[in-house]
């Protein structure tokens, strides 16, 4: 098999969170505020992350090195989003009383260690029976690999209470709907690393199955119809 299930999930979730990104940059020419551009930064960011992991899966299935590179790489991008999704939730909850940068900077210097210490980590990608890849994590779970799974929680849970908060404040349909999609991908995304990091023997088809379906469901969620009033 030269191709694999989990290109092809990836693939789904990355023209999810590419239309997600289209959105959010509608809204940000639009409104020209600092919220909607953090967020077009951060989808970005892992859109990019998503992409490369795409075309891992569907082109270099057999190259190990390829493979590792997107591990590798990935986490730096992560590392980098994961930073900014600290900055957007003090800077949405905090500022002015407190700065924006105090929850960029310990995230960020969190990631890039977790990024150097990944690259040590003797990850060994290999393709399951069911089609899908399993990244190959070391079983015994390493300082890394908890520090980097830590970051997953650390950046998306404060930020899921705010969208939350959002969801509920919002009086129109439009609103609501944006909100609910970043709640979505955001619990995507924790469960998502929670299957490569955490439930190692589960089987990684069932990560590939939520992105499918999850994927389908944010593409729904922000593409109807470019008519529709920008975001």
């Amino acid at each position: 098999m030269s191709y694999s299930i989990t290109g092809f999930a990836y693939l789904i979730l990355s023209f999810a969170i590419g239309s997600l990104v289209y959105r959010v940059f509608q809204y940000w020419k639009k409104e020209k505020d600092i919220v909607s551009k953090l967020l077009f930064y951060i989808f970005s960011i892992f859109w990019l992350f998503v992409l490369i992991k795409a075309i891992g899966g569907l082109f270099f299935v057999k190259n190990l090195f390829f493979l590792r590179f997107t591990v590798n790489f990935g986490g730096f991008l992560q590392a980098l989003a994961f930073s900014i999704m600290a900055y957007f939730s003090v800077y949405v909850k905090f500022s002015p009383k407190v700065s924006p940068w105090l929850g960029f900077i310990p995230v960020f210097l969190l990631g890039m260690i977790s990024t150097y210490l990944t690259i040590f980590i003797p990850f060994n990608p290999f393709l399951e029976p069911s089609g899908a890849i399993n990244w190959g994590a070391p079983i015994v779970s390493s300082f890394a690999i908890n520090l980097r799974a830590s970051l997953f929680l650390i950046a998306f849970i404060p930020a899921i209470f705010i969208f939350f908060e959002q969801f509920q404040k919002a009086q129109d349909v439009y609103t609501k709907r944006k909100t609910l999609g970043f709640i979505i991908l955001s619990l995507i995304v924790i469960i998502g690393a929670l299957f490569d990091f955490v439930f190692l023997n589960i089987g990684s088809i069932w990560r590939d199955i939520l992105f499918i379906f999850g994927g389908i469901i944010i593409f729904i969620i922000f593409a109807p119809s470019q008519k529709e009033r920008s975001i």
